[in-house]
């Protein structure tokens, strides 16, 4: 006798997962140093040049002398004439005395002075016009003040973004089950 079967079908069920990946940026923004550097100080003294200009020479050239050289100029010209008249006095008397020479000693002498002629000239001015120029140049005085470097620096913290990942289940076939009688003519009306 043919006995009924019972065929179970099964169908599992499948899940499905969608995932969205984290998402994370992270941002540094650079940091500003704002160096700054100090212009240095520099101070430069310079002191006057010492100039001196003697006219002294030339004003003796043209003979403005001060009254001590002039007075000095004049001894001098005075003792010079002096002893120049010893001396021709001396040599006259010597020419006197010398009659062993037979010659007109007192007329020579006579001639030679009758006819001499001064000796007494100014002073010529100098060829370089006798003004003395000198010029004392002073060194600098050189001060440098170095100021040097500032720095403030800005920090700045880093930009950061993050958006969590997600997971999402869905179901990609639903499970099901089918049973069937087979084999077995059953009569239902009962």
């Amino acid at each position: 006798m043919p006995t009924a079967r019972l065929v179970i079908d099964q169908t599992y069920a499948q899940h499905g997962l969608r995932t969205h990946k984290p998402v994370q940026r992270i941002e540094q923004p650079k940091a500003e140093l704002n160096l700054r550097q100090e212009p240095a100080r520099m101070e430069i003294n310079q002191p006057a040049a010492i100039l001196t200009i003697d006219s002294t020479r030339a004003r003796e050239g043209f003979g403005l002398k001060p009254w001590l050289s002039f007075s000095n100029d004049q001894a001098s010209f005075g003792r010079q004439q002096l002893l120049e008249a010893i001396a021709e006095i001396s040599q006259d008397g010597d020419r006197l005395a010398a009659i062993e020479s037979k010659a007109n000693a007192i007329a020579d002498i006579a001639f030679e002075q009758a006819f001499r002629r001064a000796d007494y000239f100014p002073a010529v001015p100098a060829v370089d016009e006798g003004v003395d120029v000198r010029v004392e140049a002073r060194r600098p005085v050189i001060h440098v003040e170095r100021r040097g470097m500032r720095m403030d620096p800005v920090i700045k913290a880093p930009i950061r973004e993050y958006t969590p990942g997600k997971v999402e289940g869905y179901m990609l076939q639903w499970p099901r089950v089918t049973i069937d009688v087979v084999g077995l003519h059953v009569d239902r009306t009962l």
